[in-house]
């Protein structure tokens, strides 16, 4: 069986992707047990680069609850991380603004019973890179480009057991430091392309210092990035703290080695910070991307208070809510501004009330890119599409759920009529265009057949159409509607 990805025959049957698998995987000196999906996660549906379970935790959490119990209760808490750390490493990858932008990131976790734990106390982080190994592997076994990646995620999963072996104080010290560069090999096998759909920033050559320091009660993780990944440089930066990495490693291997030491949270800090800086010498730096975004903290909240918890309930009840619905139709008001991917699946949910894990995650994709739309516009002070200053930060926080939904929907229009993508935590987000990234499949985007952009149109025409007043209307498939839904006007033909 060739381990040439290129070679493959376009026709497989079962047997031979699982027999090629296992030759790569062996290949690359990857060793997988069969994995049963662990007890405590979502099913096994769930889709490598998306968090689903954290969403349907918080989802759970809401029901019978007021919205102020919500949003400071822990699952929040994780849900709400998991959005604010895409909306900050994408906006770090705009192709306009990335070349300046770096990010210096140090979150705390808690740690209980000897394990790091998320945001909200229930599950451990070594669970969540266990049950993403396993959502790798499927991937992979589908799409052997993955391979790579899966590598990643063996030792992804590899270093949070150690994490939580070092919380035990059975490691010998308290920090321990890993360097991810950028997948030159993978990239230049398989196309730039596709590890920029899996959320990686090929125009920069990026990668990260990933830092975990446990202080004695928490654990600092640090995650900072840098552009250029010069390996020849990286190796020399860890021979100097006494960790050899061979010449002719694969990058995806890198995460193997890693620089230990005993240190306080200032010198791991200061550590972590200096090793970034010296592997992305050369590229000028101006601003780091996690402090404009946190400049900018209370919007990130009102978009997640006022918008995305809402698909959190939506997706755990398996239909939408009032909350979800008002998030749909704002949205789907600017649907003619986005790709044929978001347009179909906003029409589509706007003809139902149902709703599941594709609704869920194109939501949180448009509310990522809506959000990062927002927060670049503001950053740059630019003018709005109708001709007036962007809209006040200050006057944006004392907006109702509705003007603020219609004003984040406007700027995510916006970014997907000029074209602009962003890579984050496993997916790429590009909102415009006529292209639908068969690449998406894997990572939650499209689950069944390339969509057509009239195939949302039935006999009697399109679905969507607006009143005599301007009120945009979707009407049920092969089905006619007499009144606009917003004021009442006569659209009876």
């Amino acid at each position: 069986m060739s381990t040439n990805l290129l070679e493959r025959p376009s026709v497989l049957s079962q047997q031979n992707v699982d027999e090629e698998f296992n030759a790569l995987a062996k290949n690359i000196g990857l060793t997988l047990g069969r994995f049963e999906w662990p007890d405590f996660n979502s099913p096994a549906g769930e889709i490598y680069g998306r968090s689903l379970s954290s969403i349907r935790r918080c989802g759970a959490f809401m029901v019978g609850k007021s919205l102020a119990e919500t949003i400071s209760s822990p699952e929040a808490a994780q849900a709400r991380a998991e959005f604010f750390t895409s909306v900050e490493e994408g906006f770090g990858t705009d192709k306009e603004l990335g070349g300046g932008l770096e990010v210096r990131d140090f979150d705390r976790r808690p740690v209980m019973n000897g394990k790091v734990m998320a945001k909200d106390f229930k599950t451990a982080i070594s669970d969540m890179t266990h049950a993403g190994l396993i959502c790798a592997e499927k991937t992979a076994r589908g799409d052997l480009r993955f391979l790579p990646q899966l590598t990643r995620s063996r030792w992804d999963h590899q270093n949070a057991l150690l994490v939580d072996e070092m919380v035990q104080g059975k490691t010998g010290y308290n920090m321990r430091l890993v360097a991810s560069p950028f997948p030159k090999e993978a990239a230049a096998s398989s196309g730039n392309e596709f590890w920029r759909d899996i959320g990686y920033v090929p125009h920069l050559d990026r990668g990260f210092v990933q830092m975990y320091l446990f202080n004695g009660t928490e654990l600092i993780a640090g995650s900072l990035s840098f552009d250029g990944s010069n390996k020849d440089v990286l190796r020399q930066i860890f021979a100097k703290h006494g960790v050899e990495i061979p010449e002719d490693e694969v990058t995806d291997n890198w995460l193997k080695y890693a620089i230990t030491a005993n240190l306080d949270e200032a010198a791991a800090m200061r550590l972590a910070t200096e090793i970034a800086n010296q592997a992305g010498s050369g590229y000028q730096k101006n601003t780091n991307t996690v402090d404009v975004t946190r400049e900018y903290k209370p919007l990130m909240d009102q978009a997640f208070n006022q918008s995305y918890i809402h698909l959190c309930e939506s997706l755990y009840r398996k239909t939408q809510t009032s909350g979800v619905r008002g998030l749909i139709n704002q949205l789907a008001a600017q649907a003619q501004s986005f790709n044929p991917r978001y347009r179909s699946a906003l029409y589509d949910m706007q003809a139902k009330q149902s709703f599941n894990e594709d609704d869920s995650i194109v939501l949180h994709e448009l509310l990522v890119y809506s959000t990062i739309e927002m927060m670049r516009a503001l950053h740059l002070r630019k003018m709005d599409t109708e001709g007036t200053s962007v809209f006040n930060p200050a006057h944006m926080q004392n907006m109702n759920a509705e003007a603020f939904q219609n004003i984040l929907s406007h700027y995510g229009a916006q970014g997907a009529r000029n074209n602009r993508s962003y890579s984050a935590c496993g997916l790429a987000i590009a909102a415009g265009g006529d292209s639908d990234s068969s690449v998406q499949e894997a990572f939650g985007g499209m689950l069944g057949e390339k969509k057509a952009d009239n195939e949302a149109d039935d006999k009697y025409g399109s679905l969507t159409f607006e009143c005599p007043k301007g009120h945009t209307n979707t009407r049920p498939r092969n089905k006619l509607i007499e009144k606009c839904k917003t004021c009442g006007t006569s659209v009876k033909c």
